[in-house]
């Protein structure tokens, strides 16, 4: 297109010496040939048609008014230089004759200009669509191109946070490791991997705030990080998710890193196992959703590495684990603003309460962690529900209720009614549950 339009314009733009040369040739033309055809009336004064006129009226159509008027003027000039010539004939002037010339080669002047004015308006409307066009057809492009990568992300694996700690939780618990070993590391980095596009990282381990000498597990051409890494050094002094994003801004001068995120694995009660650092990640994927997206899936990961190494014949574990559950919820909500909620429902420790208790565990989701205290007589089931806001909630008990109207036959006056909490710190959620052990102890000793 570019090629075109340089040609059409070349073609337009003829050159000044050009014009003055073509108008006076054929003015001297169309002169020679009246004197050639008729010597005694080369103007043809007496004649029914003026035909040297021909040639002012040529000259317009192709150049326009100014060119029309030197070809004019031309053949006027020659015309009065033949009277005066020819004075013994004492022939008057032809003013009328004179007239129609200029008359009728201004108006072909005037003629071509206008229309060439109108041309030079299409021509420039033209070329505003064409670039218009052009930069549309470029972000059609763009975006066609985000599209395409955008159902390749989603087609291959879903992106959502709730799936994500699914496939997380099914995949280390299958393990059977404890600690942060080659194995778990590799797997954990394999699903960093799915979720983040990670193309060049490695996980180190941490121990008492110091870097590991070697990488625990890579991915990609991965090359040992220098410890001095003001990037990776800022991560371990503020224990956060740092990434070139944030600290190239409040830190133009004194960033020289070659990493691109540093990611610490940090559990829910601050133990720091690891860390694992970015050097290459698709453009499209280094933005601040997916990097917050790594930032839960590695505490998720350092409460499962921590969770492994406990001792498996502890009656506590479940327990504990709850605990432990609710801290990262807890945390997830103070740092990242992730809802959480937590149910708590007292029942009777009889046929009936283990009805309840078996179909709130038929009924559970995949993040949904169920336990349960007893203390003579009474059964206090929890239900902690991650990444679950107010709706959820309502929504989770309103299921309840109606299940267990239609599958056991229980109305909510037979119930006693079910205690909840929109989870917004740890500290909220410690002071609920303390506050509902303590009930549950009060109406134990009430009972007896």
């Amino acid at each position: 297109m570019d090629e075109t339009e340089h040609r059409t314009d070349k073609q337009a733009r003829v050159p000044i010496a050009l014009k003055w040369l073509e108008t006076l040739l054929i003015t001297a033309f169309f002169l020679a040939f009246s004197y050639w055809h008729r010597p005694e009336d080369p103007f043809y004064l007496n004649g029914n048609f003026p035909w040297p006129a021909l040639a002012p009226l040529l000259v317009g159509l192709r150049y326009g008014f100014f060119m029309a008027l030197i070809s004019a003027l031309i053949l006027i000039a020659t015309l009065g230089f033949q009277l005066r010539q020819n004075i013994p004939d004492a022939r008057e002037f032809p003013y009328v004759w004179t007239i129609g010339v200029l008359g009728i080669s201004l108006l072909a002047g005037e003629f071509r200009d206008y229309w060439d004015r109108q041309r030079q308006k299409l021509e420039a409307s033209n070329e505003y669509r064409g670039s218009r066009l052009e930069e549309f057809t470029r972000n059609y492009y763009l975006l066609k191109v985000s599209h395409d990568r955008l159902e390749q992300q989603l087609a291959g694996s879903s992106s959502s946070l709730r799936e994500a700690l699914r496939r997380l939780y099914a995949q280390m618990s299958a393990t059977g490791q404890s600690g942060l070993n080659p194995d778990t590391a590799n797997l954990m980095l394999q699903l960093l991997v799915r979720y983040g596009q990670l193309q060049i990282a490695g996980i180190y381990p941490v121990s008492e705030g110091r870097l590991g000498k070697e990488p625990t597990a890579t991915v990609g051409r991965f090359r040992k990080v220098d410890s001095g890494d003001p990037l990776l050094r800022h991560a371990l002094e503020e224990r956060t998710l740092v990434s070139v994003q944030t600290e190239f801004r409040k830190r133009m001068d004194e960033l020289d890193t070659d990493l691109l995120a540093a990611i610490p694995m940090i559990d829910s009660e601050d133990r720091f196992i690891g860390i694992c650092v970015v050097e290459a990640m698709p453009f499209f994927s280094f933005e601040a959703r997916s990097l917050r997206l790594l930032a839960i899936l590695a505490g998720h990961m350092a409460d499962l590495v921590h969770q492994q190494a406990i001792n498996t014949t502890d009656r506590s574990l479940e327990w504990h684990s709850f605990r432990q559950q609710l801290d990262r919820v807890g945390r997830d909500a103070e740092t990242f603003d992730l809802p959480g909620a937590i149910l708590r429902l007292p029942v009777a420790e009889d046929q009936t309460g283990r009805l309840i208790a078996d179909y709130i565990q038929k009924i559970r989701r995949g993040l949904d962690v169920v336990t349960e205290m007893h203390n003579n007589g009474q059964r206090d089931i929890l239900v902690l529900m991650p990444l679950t806001d107010e709706l959820g909630l309502a929504g989770y008990v309103q299921r309840l209720d109606d299940g267990l109207r239609e599958q056991l036959g229980l109305h909510g006056s037979q119930l006693a009614t079910p205690h909840t909490l929109q989870i917004r710190s740890r500290a909220q959620a410690d002071e609920w549950l303390n506050n509902a052990l303590s009930a549950n102890r009060e109406a134990i000793g009430h009972a007896e």
